[in-house]
């Protein structure tokens, strides 16, 4: 796992990875968002709060863990920066394509 912080990655390039990760799957944990996005952030909470207070992801409680899933509005907000050749919002960031 990369740590973020050691690559200089910036609070948006983190929060585009975790829209990116919910854009593919649906109801997962927040570790596995951070594995699927090659992320070890110390404080990820407050990433994932962020994003929930601007409506582009849900936070529920399925049995005793809680998962996320994109909004509509994240959604949106990855099909708007998705260019012709598939590159998407990460095209000149130091994070990777999430597959």
């Amino acid at each position: 796992m990369v740590k973020a912080n050691a690559l200089g990655l910036s609070r948006m390039e983190i929060y585009l990875a975790v829209i990116k990760v919910l854009d593919s799957w649906d109801l997962i944990t927040q570790k596995q968002i951070m594995r699927k996005a090659h992320l070890n952030v110390s404080a990820p909470k407050q990433y994932f709060d962020f994003l929930i207070n601007l409506n582009l992801i849900t936070e529920k409680t399925v049995g005793n863990k809680t998962v996320y899933s994109i909004t509509e509005k994240g959604q949106k907000l990855c099909r708007y920066f998705k260019s012709k050749n598939d590159e998407s919002i990460f095209g000149g960031t130091k994070i990777s394509r999430i597959d």
